[in-house]
Parts: structure tokens; C-alpha cells; sequence
């Protein structure tokens, strides 16, 4: 863990003057509100420090290879497209390529999804190639679209990650190469924290950094939910990842129901909402690093405790329901606090 966090440090900063000096930055405008030119290389280090600690302790093998194959693919694409602007669907294609190498070149598949529904294990047989693509780019791209507010992306992952390692105890090869990415993170989250004492060292991870963390969720995901030596059910597994699943989907339907691409941009994310309650970066990150934390702990517990499947599966999909109403009563409230506040103040100057 160490080599990883010293060397994603290390790339981060050796990349910040070169990502400028090729105009890789992020520029504000439009949707985007940040201040001055931010290098768009966290996903680039991160992909660095990880790899390079890996190779120290991981075996070289089919797997490991298939894991770093797939994972340039994204990263590249993903600096493509930080630079450039891409299509989506030049993006779907190499994130469809990227599922491929871990399906075939690792054997990493959705095969089962557990019980949700009380009727027995679910397999999914002459479906498991569809079901493991479709889940699969519903999570990276989960993470590609949650990366709106500085440190949200990485404290999401963070979570999930830190959830899975919790489950697969210290021999496990994904608890492993959990913890190496874990230790990226943390080496990015360094530059990409809003904190005051960084804005000089201020980086964002990029499409290049958000899809491959997506992915190598998916991997280490399926790597404890799948197989012979599977430890834990999918089913308490989407609560690892429950507010970036929930802000994708509920945007997808919201702006498919409008008439509108899903792949569109827009400000209907929950961090957009809550941004437009008043709330400043640092609090929004606050409350949903928290209650993704709570989610995840849930499901820990309740896996630990051996809550049934179908009762996890339910609880989740009535919360998936609640939280775009949750988060704008929550926008409304603290607009309301902040306008009387306000009020207050003024009365008292008067």
C-alpha cells in the first residue's frame, strides 16, 4: 500500500505541469464552476501508483494481466476524452471492450445474483455475458457521473472498496487488490479534497479516473460474489455502491421520461441539487460520504448477522425510491435556514 500511495503522490505531481502545458485542464463554464485551470491527471496517477504496487506484491498471471489490459483501455479513453470531448458511445465501446478482457481473459462474470426475491438463487446461465456487461457499465459509469463535486468520486469509491475488503478478510486476492487501490485514492484524495490548504495543488481525476474506479469495483466486486470461493451475496453488495447506483438511475429515468438522452448532461444530479439548497462543496461531500457510509455499514451488518436476502434487496429498492425526494426536502430546508439566518441578521443590523 505503501508503494501505491507514494507513487500515485509522486505522479501527481510530476503530471500537474505537463497536463497544462497540453491543455489537459478542466475549464469552468457552463455546468462546471470551479475557479482558474484545473489538470485533469488524478486518474492517470492513480492508475500508476496502483499497478506499481500491485506488481510488488500480486503475481503475475493471467488475471493480473487481463486487470491492467483492461484498465489502460479505460484510462486512455478516458484522457481522450478529457481532452477531446468524445461521444458517448465512444466511450460505451471501450468500457464494453474493457468488460470483455475481464470475462474472458479472467473469468470474472455475474453469474448468480443471489435471492432477492425469495424464490431461490438466481442463475443466470446463457444470460451471464449480457447481465455481467449491463451491471458492469451501470456501475463504472455510476462513478463516471457522481464525480461532480471535489472529493465525492474518491470518497464513494473509498467506501465500497474499504466494504469489500471488510468481506474478503486479508488472503483474499481482491481484498488485496482492494487496499492497493484504496491507497491510490487516498495518495489522489490529497490533491482533490476541498480543503484551503490545497487549492494551490488542486486536481480532478477526469473520466480517465472515475471509469476505471468503477470498473475495478466491478472487478473486486465480483471477485467475492462470484464463483466456487464466493463469499458474500450481489444482493448486499449494491448497498457498497448505493448513492452513485441511485443518482445514475434516477437521473436515467428522469431525463428518458423527459424525452431527453440519458446520456445527456444536466444539474439533476444529487450533489447538484443540494448545491442549489446553499450547501458548499464541503458539506455536500460531507453528507453523502456519511450516509453512503451508513448504507454500506448496513449491509455489513446485516451480512454479518445473516439478514435474508429478499428483506436487503426490498429495503434497498424503497430507499433507491426516496432519495431525490430526501435530497431536495433536504435543499428546501437548509435554503429556508439559510434565507432565515439571513433574516436574523439583517433585523439585527436594522
Amino acid at each position: 500500500m505503501t508503494v501505491a500511495f507514494s507513487v500515485t503522490v509522486a505522479f501527481m505531481f510530476a503530471l500537474r505541469p505537463f497536463a497544462k502545458s497540453i491543455g489537459l485542464v478542466d475549464r469552468p463554464g457552463g455546468r462546471k464552476s470551479h475557479i482558474g485551470l484545473v489538470p485533469i491527471v488524478g486518474g492517470v496517477a492513480m492508475f500508476c501508483g496502483i499497478f506499481a504496487g500491485m506488481t510488488v506484491i500480486v503475481d503475475p498471471n493471467r488475471e493480473f494481466a487481463s486487470l491492467l489490459v483492461a484498465s489502460l483501455i479505460l484510462v486512455a479513453i478516458g484522457l481522450a476524452d478529457d481532452k477531446y470531448h468524445l461521444p458517448p458511445s465512444a466511450r460505451v465501446v471501450a468500457q464494453i471492450a474493457a468488460i470483455l478482457i475481464m470475462f474472458f481473459g479472467a473469468n470474472l462474470a455475474l453469474a448468480e445474483i443471489g435471492n432477492p426475491l425469495a424464490f431461490g438463487n438466481i442463475r443466470m446461465g446463457p444470460f451471464t455475458l449480457i447481465a455481467t456487461t449491463v451491471v458492469a457499465l451501470t456501475v463504472i459509469n455510476a462513478y463516471n457521473l457522481i464525480d461532480g463535486a471535489d472529493g465525492l468520486a474518491g470518497s464513494m469509491a473509498l467506501i465500497a472498496l474499504l466494504s469489500i475488503s471488510a468481506v474478503g478478510g486479508l488472503e483474499a486476492t481482491s481484498t488485496t487488490i482492494a487496499l492497493m487501490i484504496v491507497a491510490g485514492i487516498i495518495g489522489f484524495l490529497i490533491f482533490n479534497f476541498p480543503t484551503p490548504w490545497n487549492q494551490r495543488v488542486r486536481t480532478f481525476m477526469g473520466d480517465a479516473g472515475s471509469t476505471f474506479l468503477g470498473f475495478v469495483i466491478v472487478w473486486t466486486t465480483l471477485g467475492v460474489s462470484q464463483g466456487a470461493d464466493s463469499i458474500i451475496s450481489p444482493v448486499y453488495c449494491l448497498w457498497f455502491a448505493s448513492i452513485p447506483v441511485y443518482d445514475l438511475l434516477t437521473c436515467f429515468v428522469r431525463r428518458t421520461l423527459a424525452g431527453k438522452s440519458p446520456f445527456t448532461p444536466g444539474r439533476d444530479h444529487f450533489h447538484h441539487t443540494l448545491i442549489r439548497g446553499g450547501m458548499t462543496t464541503r458539506k455536500v461531500l460531507s453528507m453523502l460520504t456519511l450516509l453512503q457510509a451508513a448504507y454500506a455499514s448496513t449491509a455489513l451488518i446485516a451480512f454479518f448477522y445473516g439478514v435474508a436476502e429478499p428483506i436487503m434487496f426490498a429495503a434497498w429498492s424503497v430507499l433507491g425510491l426516496t432519495q431525490r425526494r430526501m435530497f431536495k426536502k433536504i435543499a428546501r430546508h437548509h435554503r429556508h435556514y439559510k434565507l432565515r439566518r439571513k433574516l436574523r441578521a439583517a433585523g439585527r443590523t436594522s
